[in-house]
């Protein structure tokens, strides 16, 4: 009751709630454009697996590229005006597609759109640990986080909705833009000054090394990115897959399909929400390390079921443990990782995720039509479970489990 008490408090920073209702809307509109874009082009291609393969690979290749620019760019200017240009520049892209709507227009935008995605998002959440008071920094990131699950919820079901009754992208489109102008509006009302003491000399090709040697020297941190990595492969795989799975395997249609994402975004919500709650009883890299081992067991006991009801709870129970991973990663970041090291931390974190998934596009890309989707997943399910399992005894999967690294304190901040 306490935790629910504080999140209006949190909610009352002007700096952040603008930050807040920015990204929020934004990506709502951002879940269901993904989401018709993917039905969009598996009607166009007459259901061939193969070019939703090649939609999420190109995706994420330009997603990982912004991620790569985006820590060393969001360390050396102003996060603030970041936010802001790539809103603005995802802009053009929406207006593009209104008018041309064939398969590889509509890969090459989504692509485009992913790169300044890519950079958005590490500046983002650097913004948070500069904006908020230490002592709300948890449950800032709950709020992110559940609200993050929401939109998994509202964006694929409205998505799958939308594109069922219209059969059509443009509604979704102009929703899209619309979110965008709304979240440039918001993003300018922020009181933020750019602290110049965080200039740096080197090129981004330095300040990407400086983060990866600094996630290999904190062996905690390279444990939490390498099991995202693996989770990034599994997710690469299956989310191309989740479609045709839904309509070949489960005898479902695409409504259906927006019907799973609703509950995966449920359990979400509680993950998120619950987090800071179960960190009191399993503290730092805990959480992060049992969600991660069920995570990978209930991979395998989603595909191999064929009750659509009991899909839904075993994807309700997916999306709990991936959402109280993803808060408590970040939570554990903000606590114990300096200042400085912030955006290059939060863009290698999206790194670990975005290659495998990039990965796990151009697989589906190829082999699409050479293997039964059954097939696909069963490899996927198998391999991450490997991957995981077979980790456990080593050195930096224990040093999560039994870390109680020391808390970092942040100065000026702009609330």
């Amino acid at each position: 009751m306490t935790g629910i008490l504080k999140t209006p408090r949190v909610l009352k920073l002007p700096n952040f709630r603008n930050l807040y209702l920015a990204g929020a809307t934004s990506e709502l509109g951002s879940f269901v454009t993904e989401t018709v874009l993917m039905l969009f082009v598996f009607k166009l291609s007459n259901h061939d697996k193969s070019y939703l393969g090649i939609l999420r690979a190109t995706f994420l290749v330009c997603l990982t590229l912004g991620g790569i620019l985006g820590g060393p760019i969001g360390n050396s200017f102003n996060r603030k005006k970041i936010l802001i240009f790539c809103d603005l520049a995802r802009i053009p892209l929406l207006i593009l597609l209104f008018f041309v709507q064939s398969i590889p227009m509509v890969i090459a935008c989504d692509a485009i759109i992913a790169f300044f995605t890519g950079i958005f998002r590490p500046s983002r959440q650097a913004l948070i640990n500069e904006i908020v008071p230490k002592e709300n920094i948890k449950k800032a990131n709950g709020i992110f986080g559940s609200t993050n699950a929401i939109l998994h919820l509202t964006g694929p079901l409205l998505g799958a909705v939308i594109f069922g009754l219209l059969d059509g992208i443009n509604l979704v489109l102009f929703i899209d833009f619309l979110t965008y102008l709304f979240g440039i509006f918001l993003l300018s009302r922020i009181q933020y000054a750019y602290n110049k003491k965080e200039i740096t000399e080197g090129n981004i090709f330095s300040e990407t090394s400086i983060g990866f040697k600094y996630v290999l020297k904190r062996k905690d941190l390279f444990a939490i990115n390498l099991n995202t990595f693996c989770a990034g492969l599994a997710i690469g795989i299956l989310i191309p897959l989740l479609v045709p799975f839904t309509i070949e395997v489960l005898q479902k249609t695409e409504r259906h399909y927006g019907i799973l994402m609703t509950f995966f975004g449920l359990g979400g919500i509680v993950g998120s929400w619950s987090a800071e709650f179960l960190s009191r009883f399993l503290p730092h890299g805990k959480i992060p390390l049992l969600s991660i081992v069920f995570e990978a067991i209930v991979f395998i006991l989603f595909i191999y079921n064929r009750i659509f009801p009991l899909s839904c709870l075993i994807l309700l129970f997916w999306g709990y443990l991936v959402f109280v991973r993803i808060t408590t990663q970040m939570n554990f970041i903000s606590d114990t990782v300096e200042t400085s090291m912030l955006t290059r931390v939060y863009a290698f974190l999206e790194m670990s995720f975005l290659v495998p998934n990039i990965s796990g596009g151009i697989l589906i890309a190829a082999l699409g039509n050479d293997f039964q989707t059954m097939e696909l997943l069963s490899g996927a399910a198998l391999i991450f479970l490997i991957l995981i399992v077979t980790r456990l005894p080593f050195r930096h999967m224990r040093l999560l489990w039994n870390v109680e690294p020391e808390s970092v304190d942040r100065d000026d901040i702009q609330i």
